[in-house]
């Protein structure tokens, strides 16, 4: 397969998983903690084609490890690409969202910043249920070996690591034990 198709879907992907970063996108960009960009924090940091680029490379990445641990039929094969199409295009439309948002600069006021979070979490809804619909369709033509695979793959797309905890004690940034508190 090509790899620029690859890119696309995984980023599709990624881009889905990626919601809860537009989330924080919205409450200001920041991360809890220094990043290692020299004290930038994250995505929210990242110029947007290298944003964009960025969640190309680890979508691509996450769809090629799907495709490898499905071990896809030659029937399955047409419904996996179409799957791959719509995950990247609503990764697509994420980008430029988040892209848009980030030209239109920081809100002002607590009003104007609670309007845009109420905007984002629409978007995010009505981005998520298509995705839905795409898995469930997708998810249909597999077997129940297949299923199992998929669930565990689905579950880890999006991730680096286990976020949030340490020591599976969950002394990290969830439980409000992370860098600078105590």
């Amino acid at each position: 397969m090509k790899n620029w198709m690859k890119t696309s879907i995984a980023a599709a992907v990624i881009a889905t998983g990626a919601l809860g970063t537009t989330a924080a996108m919205a409450w200001g960009g920041g991360c809890m903690y220094d990043g290692p960009r020299g004290g930038k924090g994250g995505w929210a940091q990242m110029a947007p084609e290298q944003m964009k680029a960025k969640m190309a490379e680890r979508a691509e990445l996450h769809m090629a490890r799907l495709e490898l641990a499905l071990a896809l039929t030659p029937e399955q094969k047409p419904a996996f690409e179409t799957f791959k199409g719509e995950m990247k295009a609503r990764a697509e439309r994420m980008a430029t969202a988040m892209s848009e948002r980030r030209a239109a600069g920081m809100p002002q006021t607590a009003i104007e910043r609670m309007q845009r979070m109420e905007e984002m979490s629409k978007l995010r809804q009505a981005e998520m249920s298509e995705a839905r619909k795409s898995v469930e369709t997708f998810y249909a033509t597999l077997s129940d070996a297949q299923k199992t695979v998929f669930d565990a793959e689905f579950q880890r797309m999006g991730r680096k690591g286990e976020r949030g905890m340490r020591d599976g004690k969950g002394s990290g940034p969830r439980d409000g034990n992370g860098p600078g508190r105590s």
